[in-house]
């Protein structure tokens, strides 16, 4: 986890701890409070994070970067759903059950 004013910072922050730490990034999520730009998902994809995830929209570059270099995207994700842009085949869907009405 990084936190800076600049949402690039962060992820520059977390690379580098990864690396000083002989931390293993790929196969992890990369989750964040900011818009994911291009360059942010460029960064993710060379860190192997096969997921994106933010509470906010992504840019439309990083939407088709996504498409061109494997990343599944989501992007305004919040507790009641989320919002997918690319590879939804990565994605499991069971529908939650009908409640029971009560008698």
């Amino acid at each position: 986890m990084a936190e800076d004013v600049g949402r690039h910072n962060a992820l520059d922050k977390i690379m580098g701890e990864a690396l000083l730490s002989q931390i293993p990034t790929r196969g992890r999520l990369l989750l964040s409070t900011g818009r994911i730009s291009s360059e942010m998902l460029r960064k993710g994809a060379h860190m192997g994070t096969p997921f994106i995830i933010s509470r906010t929209s992504p840019t439309s570059l990083a939407i088709e970067g996504a498409k061109q270099l494997g990343v599944t995207l989501i992007g305004y994700a919040r507790g009641d759903g989320f919002n997918l842009y690319t590879h939804p085949e990565r994605i499991l869907y069971t529908p939650a059950a009908e409640p029971v009405p009560a008698r």
